[in-house]
């Protein structure tokens, strides 16, 4: 959903899977994002890495077919002026946090933060030099973790959201924007753009009487 309401802004087509064979249009980007998709465990399918050796090689594949004189939707200019997205981490820390106290869980994020700067550097060394880098969302506020049975609501903040789970967005989210301030310091002529997205999807809880009507479930 995060790619989604950027495109309608710019009223531009949604971006075709990668994975789609049928009626594809690449014209305006590829996204390959995964469903349910984490940085680690590596060998978990469709990890992090595994996009993005997925996108090598479908531009590896475009430029070999634009050198046999091919049309294609991108080419090489097109891929290094191209904005590249990333939004992942969300699915690690909702597993990190179904086992781990808050102060192991981020004990853990230097390995995914490892993991992310992996990724733009790879990109990077094979011409990008636009990125956009999401942060989290309010993890604590999400139906799904809302809707299990508690036997008391003192974990929860004032708009009614899990306050370890955001706690651990927000610290997450931290360490994340400084790993763009470093990126942006040590890639030369590329541009690293950091969001916060908790900042953006909390409002929307905590501000929900501008948006519409909230209806409570607990």
């Amino acid at each position: 959903m995060t790619e989604i309401y950027p495109g309608e802004s710019l009223n531009i087509s949604y971006l075709s899977p990668y994975l789609k064979v049928l009626g594809s249009n690449y014209s305006n980007g590829v996204n390959f994002a995964i469903g349910g998709s984490k940085t680690l465990p590596r060998d978990v399918l469709f990890a992090l890495h595994v996009q993005v050796q997925e996108f090598l090689f479908f531009k590896d594949r475009s430029l070999e077919l634009i050198n046999q004189g091919q049309e294609t939707p991108i080419d090489a200019e097109g891929f290094q002026n191209a904005l590249y997205t990333i939004d992942i981490g969300q699915n690690d820390i909702n597993a990190l946090l179904s086992n781990l106290p808050y102060d192991q869980v981020v004990a853990k994020f230097p390995p995914i933060l490892a993991e992310i700067k992996y990724a733009v550097q790879i990109l990077y060394d094979n011409g990008s030099r636009n990125f956009w880098i999401h942060g989290t969302g309010a993890l604590g506020c999400l139906p799904q973790k809302l809707s299990i049975p508690r036997k008391n609501y003192s974990y929860l903040d004032q708009n009614g959201c899990l306050k370890t789970y955001n706690r651990a967005a927000v610290a997450f989210n931290a360490a994340l924007g400084s790993l763009c301030d470093q990126l942006n310091v040590e890639l030369k002529n590329a541009t690293v753009v950091y969001t916060d997205l908790f900042a953006i999807k909390y409002d929307l809880v905590a501000s929900h009487t501008k948006y519409g009507e909230l209806i409570k479930v607990w």
